[in-house]
């Protein structure tokens, strides 16, 4: 039987310090199961990319790396915001795994609670690769250079990402100087 790992991320987006652990983890086992959580959740600060943008951004980031499509599986699971079944949630969507790969505490817990082995890969340059930080340098338009596959750059800048990270933060004004915006539910008055 194939020992098959198991690492779930958001990829919002997928950066190099992504591709480390994908690389070292294939390492120890045959195949890797790589889940893209929350794959509903789009078009805000946190969560800009859509799961098919973060699918494709993710497979360029392991073809630039030359890492063997055949062995890992890429699978968008959405969130279902109950952390006492969201393990059996995400693994429903899953070939079966033997191994999970991560180092975030309360994801391991539940993790370590349904009986699933954990192996905590040592963190890559975190404070460098890190989705918050990138995400800020996108909207800055900062270089990426150092942070993402080339072909992720090309791809984010040709989709103009850019500016709908920016109509995340942008406001306007209503006629009584109320403020809204763009990350803000319209509501009827």
């Amino acid at each position: 039987m194939k020992e098959r790992g198991l690492i779930i991320g958001r990829f919002q987006p997928p950066h190099l310090g992504h591709v480390h652990l994908i690389q070292s983890s294939l390492e120890k086992v045959d195949e890797l199961v790589i889940v893209i959580a929350a794959a509903q959740l789009s078009h805000s600060l946190k969560n800009p990319f859509t799961a098919g943008e973060r699918l494709e951004m993710l497979r360029l980031s392991l073809q630039e790396q030359n890492i063997n499509p055949n062995k890992y599986w890429l699978i968008c699971v959405p969130d279902i915001m109950d952390n006492a079944i969201w393990v059996p949630h995400v693994l429903r969507y899953c070939p079966k795994i033997n191994v999970y790969f991560g180092n975030n505490p309360f994801t391991n817990q539940l993790i370590s609670e349904a009986g699933i082995p954990i192996l905590q890969p040592e963190l890559y340059d975190r404070n460098r690769y890190e989705g918050t930080r990138i995400r800020n340098k996108i909207l800055k338009g900062s270089d990426l250079t150092d942070l993402l596959a080339t072909d992720v750059i090309k791809l984010i800048n040709g989709w103009g990402i850019q500016n709908r990270f920016l109509a995340f933060t942008q406001t306007d004004s209503t006629k009584d100087g109320n403020q809204t915006s763009g990350t803000e539910l319209l509501r009827d008055n």
